[in-house]
């Protein structure tokens, strides 16, 4: 854990200077901007309170007060600099007595959660031995914290102004050096929770510190500020395209039910930490409430994965306290190791059980990546949850022949209503007599150039598919093989129909292969690569999260995959495990970067190629 360094600074600066001052002149440069443009936004979630590119030609509003200026100080809108358009906020504060420039942006009451993003760029430093501001943080006139640049080293340091330290302010160095003259993105989070307060901040897109244990000395934030409260915070000080949203810390107030909140793939549940899952016995693990989650959710996504198992089986996934339903969302043989994503119900007691049907023993982990907002979802895109059931089982009826297909209805099956946008199943291929992959589209239309699931002569083998409904109520299932093959498919629930508006619904594509390293170069070993989703393939920017079938194919070693958001620190979570020549596919859900790009990082010896489908994406 990261400990703050403490250090005496003047307690008067915790005061928001507010009273006796004059607002800012009209910006001189307002006819350069371009009114009308798209305002800012990014995947981070909360209510958003304040988004301004400043091309309006002011300051004020787009969530933000009249700016605040005394003296020679100066707050108006520049076309000198500007990260994007043609226009940016320009703060001049000088040494001359009295002299201040900010502007701020109050925060609904209540909000114990909140995320700054903006971009800034100080092109003249103040007196050495003070600093430049970037996001501060209040409650009340009193400042809890900020992040500013030294004027004298240079450096981006954090300061904690906790009341209950009388003065004592804690300093922390996360970056060296920040140029002048130079644009700089600036991300903070900042969750109040008293001496346990949660403070994480990004430096052009790199994490530079992350803390659960910062003594904030609030449960609540009120406003966020920008910009120099006295005169030796002296400097030029040049800001665009900010972003700041606020919520009740795990809440999703602001989402309508059936809507998806993204998550940065967290642990939740490793059994080699304690004791395999006993044959024919159950583990169950806590949801709601944990990892920043709210109290009630109605379902969660997680990557599970099965390693060291004594025997052949499968895993079922269920909400804690309901009976074991017939079906599967993992198989296994004797010490394999198999991962795939699961989407399922979580209980009354916030808890989702795994059943282990097997003979012997197994370790289990869980990656949680997101949860959808409780509640009867009504709006297009929402998703309702269903206890697994099984759709298709062509174990009955003979198997799907070489290079054939095979449609199972979806629309008014197992309590699945007639009209549906997109459905979420788990598909397994048993008794193949062949090598080859199976590839889910909507009945009716174009077979995709993608695959769901690749499978040996004689494997079985699990993943989840989320894939847009037919006109017809069907989904189509192509075995590309020169064998039969047996499928069974298992829904976890459906999308909503309709044109997708609300934050969080989903909005189901193609499939369409958006990475294939084969064309390129494979990834190297500790290698990554990333790949871009928002603002490319009909997806708007801003997206939260995609959904996409991960290959991986002819890797020169064992090991595994990870998915997170591009530009942010890599998790301790997989979504995907291979053995060397091994071909294997997994379902994936991941956040986006502020940059719209996930990446994939290979942990393991040797390269390997990997091929990306995407399935959709969840609006922003």
């Amino acid at each position: 854990m990261n400990i703050l360094r403490r250090a005496g600074v003047l307690a008067a600066l915790n005061l928001l200077v507010l009273a006796g001052v004059a607002l800012g002149a009209s910006p001189a440069s307002a006819a350069t901007c371009q009114p009308g443009s798209p305002g800012p936004s990014n995947q981070y979630p909360g209510r958003t309170v304040a988004a301004a590119n400043f091309e309006s030609g002011s300051i004020a509003g787009d969530g933000f007060d009249a700016p605040v200026t005394a003296g020679t100080g100066t707050a108006d809108v520049s076309s000198a600099e500007r990260h994007s358009g043609r226009c940016s906020a320009h703060l001049h504060v000088t040494t001359d007595a009295g002299s201040l420039a900010n502007f701020s942006a109050p925060l609904p009451a209540g909000s114990d959660e909140v995320y700054t993003d903006g971009w800034f760029n100080i092109t003249k430093a103040g007196v050495t031995g003070n600093d430049v501001p970037y996001f501060r943080f209040f409650n009340g006139s009193t400042r809890m914290l900020d992040l500013f640049r030294n004027n004298g080293s240079g450096d981006l340091v954090l300061r904690v102004t906790s009341p209950t330290q009388a003065g004592a302010f804690t300093y922390r160095t996360l970056s060296p050096n920040v140029p002048l003259g130079t644009w700089h993105h600036l991300v903070v989070h900042v969750v109040a929770n008293g001496a346990s307060s949660t403070v994480e901040a990004w430096l052009d897109d790199q994490l530079v510190y992350s803390s659960k244990q910062v003594a904030t000395g609030f449960s609540t934030i009120s406003r966020i500020q920008l910009g120099a409260e006295h005169r030796r915070q002296a400097g030029d000080s040049y800001i665009d395209d900010v972003v700041i949203k606020a919520q009740k810390a795990g809440g999703s107030a602001s989402q309508l039910p059936g809507t998806f909140t993204p998550v940065s793939p967290t642990r939740v549940l490793d059994t080699r930490n304690s004791s395999p899952v006993g044959a024919d016995s159950s583990v169950s693990f806590q949801v709601a409430g944990v990892n920043g989650m709210p109290a009630k959710v109605a379902a969660v996504v997680f990557n599970l994965t099965v390693t060291q198992p004594r025997a052949v089986g499968f895993i079922t996934a269920y909400a804690s306290g309901t009976s074991r339903p017939n079906a599967s969302n993992l198989n296994f043989s004797a010490r394999q190791t198999v991962p795939n994503l699961v989407t399922v119900p979580v209980g009354s007691n916030g808890k989702v059980a795994l059943f282990n049907r097997s003979s012997g023993s197994s370790h289990l982990i869980a990656d949680v990546t997101g949860y959808y907002v409780t509640g009867t979802p009504a709006t297009a895109g929402a998703f309702r949850s269903l206890s697994p059931s099984r759709l298709l089982d062509t174990r009955s009826s003979g198997g799907v022949g070489a290079d054939s297909a095979v449609s199972f209805r979806v629309a008014g099956a197992n309590g699945i209503p007639a009209s549906v946008a997109a459905v979420v199943f788990n598909l397994t291929v048993t008794e193949a007599r062949s090598f080859g992959f199976v590839t889910a589209y909507a009945s009716g239309t174009s077979r995709p150039n993608a695959s769901n699931l690749n499978f040996s002569a004689g494997q079985t083998v699990p993943n989840s598919v989320t894939v847009p409904v037919g006109s017809d109520g069907k989904v189509t299932l192509f075995n590309r093989s020169s064998g039969t093959s047996q499928l069974i498919a298992d829904v976890a629930g459906y999308y909503l129909p309709g044109t997708p508006t609300a934050t969080g619904a989903f909005k189901a594509l193609g499939p369409t292969r958006v990475l294939d390293t084969r064309n390129t170069s494979p990834v190297g070993a500790d290698a990554a690569v990333s790949f871009r989703v928002a603002g490319a393939n009909g997806v708007p920017s801003g997206a939260l999260a995609a959904v996409f079938n991960l290959t991986v194919t002819s890797p020169q070693s064992f090991g595994f995959i990870t998915a997170y958001p591009s530009g942010t620190a890599r998790p301790n979570a997989s979504n995907l495990n291979f053995s060397a020549g091994q071909s294997v596919p997994n379902l994936v859900s991941a956040p986006l970067g502020s940059d719209g790009r996930i990446a994939l990082f290979n942990r393991s010896a040797g390269k390997a190629h990997l091929v990306a489908d995407l399935a959709g994406y969840f609006l922003p």
